[in-house]
């Protein structure tokens, strides 16, 4: 009993979202092909996933979820530690970042569609470059705050640099590696959508850009639903893996 009112506890304000839709919807305060109730919502995605439209479209833009995520979490984790342990490499890519991170990079698509095609490639990159921001400065400044009296124990106990690095400066700045990340996997997400709403013929942001043609808004919000629940499931996915790797937090 105590769980399942903790849950509806948790959940409240989605709950309270559901309620006033539904009362919207029901009242006809907006027309009806403007604001469709929410079980007609839930009925289209229900028909987009069974009519393999979503599966058409989801494993695309998941690979390059993907591929421009991990992209970015193998190049900024280390490089954002190495900025902790390097001055000089500090004092070359800390003005970068601090400069390019109020930058929408969305901007720069067009540059990249011009440079590699409106294919997986530009999207892909994009995705690299917005998660790359997140996890370079998360993970620097958690590797900063590092007490150096741990550093300094395991040089005095014989530790090299490499064994320092891993046995001691990683496990330390995990925490902060794990919020650069919860924050860059949404943005992957987002990227992905918003790229393939343009000149894509594949993807679930071209699926989006395809129900929006159809004029039809209980498509459009089935399949904004659709991606909302993907994203949430990649977020969740990630904080699974976090509390098996930082289960000390």
């Amino acid at each position: 009993m105590k769980k399942g009112w903790n849950i509806i506890v948790q959940y409240q304000s989605l709950i309270w979202i559901v309620v006033a839709w539904e009362i919207i919807a029901f009242m006809q305060i907006m027309p009806e092909r403007l604001f469709p109730s929410l079980g007609k919502v839930v009925v289209v995605a229900i028909d987009l996933i069974s009519s393999g439209m979503l599966m058409e479209n989801l494993p695309t833009t998941l690979f390059r979820v993907f591929a421009g995520f991990a992209l970015a979490a193998v190049v900024g984790v280390p490089l954002g530690l190495l900025m902790s342990r390097s001055a000089k490499l500090n004092d070359v890519m800390q003005p970068m970042f601090s400069l390019g991170y109020p930058i929408p990079r969305v901007a720069l698509y067009p540059i990249l569609v011009f440079i590699l095609g409106l294919g997986s490639a530009s999207k892909v990159s994009l995705i690299f470059i917005e998660c790359l921001f997140p996890i370079v400065l998360n993970t620097y400044y958690g590797a900063t705050r590092v007490g150096k009296i741990y550093l300094w124990a395991g040089q005095n106990m014989g530790a090299s640099s490499s064994q320092i690095f891993w046995r001691i400066l990683l496990p330390a700045t995990m925490p902060t590696i794990f919020t650069g990340l919860k924050i860059a996997l949404p943005l992957a997400f987002i990227i992905a959508v918003l790229t393939e709403m343009i000149g894509s013929t594949i993807g679930m942001g071209y699926l989006l850009s395809y129900m929006s043609a159809s004029l039809m808004q209980e498509k459009v919000l089935a399949c904004v639903l659709l991606i909302t629940l993907v994203g949430y499931l990649l977020n969740l996915l990630l904080q699974v893996i976090q509390r098996k790797y930082v289960f000390w937090q």
